[in-house]
């Protein structure tokens, strides 16, 4: 038994290792003799009496990935005072453990290391949640690349501090400006009216813009947010999404504009019928014609490109996604 324990004291301290799965060796480094508690018998899935106690038994239920870096152990304790290290062991059955030991060496009056004692703990409960977050996050964060998003933290202040998937993530960050630099010029007051007035009203909030690209391009996003409260009611920070629009709406030759598109692009642009026939330099008979369609007509229209280069020019944009209805924006 360890020379730490007392008489009297063995049933006692067996009781703590079981409950709180750990165990105990020591080791004369001048005999190289080596007593393992009945807790780290446990620990290594090894009945007592079995084998006798050294590093080489050790190495022998050592997961074989592990096993280099325990037996390097060895050297390590002549030197150091204090080791942390944590390793697998392969127990009967295949199960496999985690154990986390702590080393301490004790030295004599001439700085020679004459004993070690290690305190080990089963830590196979915190590496599998360990693994399974990591796996989590590792999925999650595909998932965000594979759909083209950004995902964001922002202090309660809006000033980012964490992103994904994002090429101007660090620059973001140290930034004291923020997001808001790489935001199109013409679109950042509105996204400043926006979230102030999200972040005035404790609510969450969803905004088309354009973003400043790697290549020094803009792309279209649309960016949600939604604000963390904390139990006062009080906002602690905000978590949001940005999506690229652009993935989904590029244009193909095969796309013609249909007459819901026109109609929808006049009303964002409060034009008549008249307002779009001057500037297309086409009549209004086309102009109501096209518009009766919902869809696109049937043949290539003259007048369609016409009407198009007028609305585009008008700051109006024309969408074709690869899944729901054709739509406009503003540009």
């Amino acid at each position: 038994m360890l020379d730490l324990l007392k008489r009297g004291t063995e049933e006692s301290f067996g009781l703590i290792e079981r409950e709180l799965r750990c165990g105990l060796w020591s080791w004369n480094l001048r005999t190289n003799e080596m007593h393992w508690s009945r807790g780290y018998y446990d620990l290594l899935g090894i009945e007592p009496g079995r084998v006798t106690p050294s590093f080489a038994a050790i190495l022998q239920v050592t997961h074989p990935d592990d096993r280099s870096a325990q037996a390097e152990a060895e050297r390590v304790i002549q030197k150091a005072s204090t080791i942390r290290r944590k390793f697998r062991v392969i127990r009967p059955g295949g199960n496999i453990a985690w154990i986390y030991c702590q080393i301490i060496v004790f030295v004599d009056s001439e700085g020679a290391a004459e004993k070690a004692i290690g305190v080990c703990t089963d830590i196979t409960a915190r590496e599998d949640q360990l693994n399974r977050l990591r796996t989590a996050d590792e999925r999650y964060r595909a998932l965000i690349k594979a759909a083209g998003a950004v995902v964001w933290i922002a202090k309660s202040d809006g000033r980012i501090h964490e992103l994904v998937n994002c090429d101007h993530g660090s620059q973001l960050v140290a930034s004291e400006s923020g997001w808001l630099q790489l935001v199109h010029p013409d679109d950042q007051e509105k996204m400043l009216r926006v979230c102030a007035a999200a972040s005035r009203e404790k609510r969450g909030y969803d905004v088309v813009h354009r973003f400043l690209q790697a290549d020094g391009t803009f792309r279209w996003k649309r960016s949600t947010g939604q604000p963390l409260l904390d139990d006062a009611g009080n906002i602690k920070e905000w978590l949001g999404i940005s999506v690229d629009l652009d993935r989904n709406t590029t244009r193909s030759g095969v796309h013609r504009v249909t007459g819901a598109q026109i109609r929808a692009a006049r009303g964002l642009l409060r034009w008549s019928v008249l307002d779009l026939a001057q500037a297309a330099g086409t009549t209004r008979a086309t102009i109501r014609r096209l518009e009766e369609l919902d869809g696109a007509p049937s043949h290539n229209d003259p007048a369609l490109p016409l009407i198009e280069a007028a609305l585009a020019r008008a700051g109006v944009e024309f969408l074709f996604p690869e899944a729901g209805k054709p739509a406009v924006r503003p540009r």
